[in-house]
């Protein structure tokens, strides 16, 4: 979910309003003195969202809503939310005339979490009750609060949930949760969604295997088809405005005609190549059967031994047991080597029939190529310019093709990877609950790995010093600095590593693609606590972060400016106040709105 729009409506003539306030996609900034009411605005994208903000009287008596437009998907939604002490949030989806209407922050976390893709199950409280997530336990991890939140790595208005941190986590990251209500309901929905993904894993390799059969495009890429589209459509244009059309035509022939001399021989090797192959298959295929042959003389003579009364007194005696078992055994094996081999023939002698096809096509078009160069004199201008511009135009089309085709392919192998990744994150579900410990999830333990890596390396671009980089992450997600928790650090030290924890989860989250959140949000950090070179090296990384990513920060300043770039907003206060401009105010009709970017 990215934020497009904030705005703040005035309640009644008198009230204080914001300007039409848009989020950058990278980095918006508000940048104003103490007082000029930046928190306020900054509280009023949470606020809007079901999140508990507690305002002073003036803003309740002078502002009527907070209206919040965000996207996710490519679908809008617009949350718009009173300063009342009644809950009372409307909801509106873009294209569409209905509007929801929710009076609790549980109805508004439901559908919120349904909305953006994340589902959460039943969790436990700290009395041992069943409970579900709502937005204020949720959103803390992007949402850094102006008063608490630079204490610790995590800070919800309130704590109810057990482990109610690592549930977070686990909730945004799309893992298990560590202490569910319902694992028997979600091991069986795990399980299903396990089996579907299996067999969308199966039929998209067979898809992607057939789409390679079926085409020429072997050893290129995208890139170097494009390029021999360019170059193509290049001599087309030339050939067509040339002076002298006659002799480059003749250069344009000679010079396809060497191309597909060239596509040809590589085309004969991948022939000799797979019946090299299916030579092999058979020769295997001659071994097996002979080795088969010998385990059948080796089994009939089991049965005469079995059959002479001196070596087995008594029937059944059990003497060559171990041997018939054995024999079943490696019968069954060496039939299956045998159908795989067979299998395996089948499919490469399609592939010569297929490859033996086009090379006769391939001499077709040497021979039209050949023979338009060989023309009558007399006609042989005319002839050698048309079939000059007929067969660029066809290679146009066929490499067109080529490249439609590599397209598609490379969005399976997309679409491949991210369902592998999907069964590897079901497995660990499944595992987690089966096992009975959620810590064995390899998605966790990656997790963990990954956010201790990258606290370090947040930590040197805030220069933190006295800190120790022997970091361990535990399997609730709390951080050890060698022998040091948060808790033992203050001052300017407490806000570093505060800082570094928070980008480096987020910075984690989006890497991973995870698009529940898509944005980080800094009320006015403590700023005389930390030099403004290290302040402006931690902001330059983050907009390397939105760069890269789909991300967007937002942040509040008093001393620090950001100097924005392409990508970037700074809404400034632009009302009159009695000691400084302000952010809200009441509206002047014969002002515009602006902003700078």
């Amino acid at each position: 979910m990215k934020l497009v729009e904030l705005k703040i409506h005035p309640s009644g003539k008198d009230g204080w309003s914001s300007k039409d306030l848009v989020f950058a996609s990278d980095i918006t900034q508000l940048y104003g003195p103490n007082g000029a009411g930046k928190t306020p605005v900054i509280h009023s994208i949470a606020f809007a969202l079901g999140y508990p903000v507690r305002y002073r009287d003036d803003i309740m008596e002078k502002c009527s809503s907070a209206r919040l437009t965000v996207e996710h998907e490519k679908d809008f939604f617009t949350f718009e939310r009173s300063f009342s002490d009644k809950f009372h949030i409307e909801v509106s989806e873009r294209g569409s005339n209905e509007t929801r209407i929710f009076y609790n922050e549980q109805e508004i976390s439901e559908y919120l979490f349904l909305r953006l893709g994340l589902s959460p199950l039943a969790l436990t409280t700290n009395n041992n009750e069943p409970t579900y997530p709502y937005i204020s336990t949720f959103l803390p991890l992007f949402y850094i609060d102006q008063d608490a939140g630079y204490t610790s790595a995590y800070k919800a208005p309130s704590s109810f949930i057990k482990d109610q941190y690592a549930e977070m986590i686990r909730l945004g990251i799309g893992t298990a949760p560590k202490h569910s209500f319902e694992a028997k309901r979600f091991l069986i929905e795990k399980k299903r969604e396990l089996d579907l993904v299996n067999i969308q894993i199966v039929n998209t390799e067979g898809f992607i295997r057939r789409l390679e059969e079926q085409s020429d495009v072997d050893n290129i890429s995208v890139a170097e088809i494009d390029d021999e589209l360019e170059q193509l459509k290049d001599e087309l244009e030339e050939l067509r405005n040339s002076f002298d059309a006659t002799n480059d035509a003749d250069y344009v022939l000679q010079r396809l005609i060497r191309e597909k001399q060239n596509e040809r021989l590589n085309l004969s090797a991948s022939i000799k190549d797979l019946e090299s192959r299916i030579s092999g298959f058979n020769k295997i295929k001659g071994e097996i059967e002979i080795e088969i042959n010998t385990l059948s003389l080796n089994e009939e003579s089991r049965r005469l031994f079995s059959s002479f009364k001196d070596i087995c007194v008594t029937p059944g005696c059990g003497l060559f047991t171990s041997s018939s078992d054995s024999y079943g055994k490696n019968l069954l094996y060496l039939r299956d080597q045998i159908k795989d081999l067979d299998r395996n023939t089948r499919f490469q002698e399609i592939r010569v029939d297929e490859y033996t096809s086009n090379l006769r096509k391939l001499d077709e078009e040497i021979a039209s190529l050949e023979s338009s160069l060989t023309k009558e004199e007399e006609d042989s201008q005319t002839t050698s310019l048309i079939a000059a511009i007929s067969a660029l135009t066809r290679s146009i089309i066929d490499r067109q093709g080529k490249k439609e085709v590599m397209e598609r392919i490379e969005s399976e192998k997309q679409n491949y990877v991210q369902l592998l990744n999907n069964r590897r994150g079901l497995q660990g579900d499944i595992s987690s609950f089966e096992g009975g410990t959620s810590s064995n999830d390899i998605r966790i333990l990656e997790f963990r790995n990954s956010y201790r890596k990258k606290i370090i390396e947040w930590l040197d671009v805030l220069s933190t010093k006295n800190v120790s980089r022997d970091i361990t992450v535990d399997s609730d997600f709390n951080v050890l600095f060698g022998a040091e928790k948060l808790s033992q650090f203050s001052g300017s030290t407490l806000l570093r590593t505060v800082l570094a924890l928070r980008a480096a989860f987020f910075e984690l989250f989006i890497s991973t693609g995870c698009i529940s959140i898509e944005f980080l949000i800094f009320d006015t950090p403590r700023q005389h606590d930390i030099e403004t070179k290290d302040f402006a090296a931690f902001i330059a990384r983050l907009k390397s972060i939105c760069k890269d990513n789909r991300a967007q920060i937002v942040f509040s300043t008093t001393e620090y400016h950001y100097n924005g770039v392409e990508g970037d907003i700074e809404w400034k206060p632009e009302f009159s106040g009695f000691e400084q401009p302000m952010y809200l105010g009441v509206i002047d009709n014969n002002q515009v709105p602006s902003q700078v970017e």
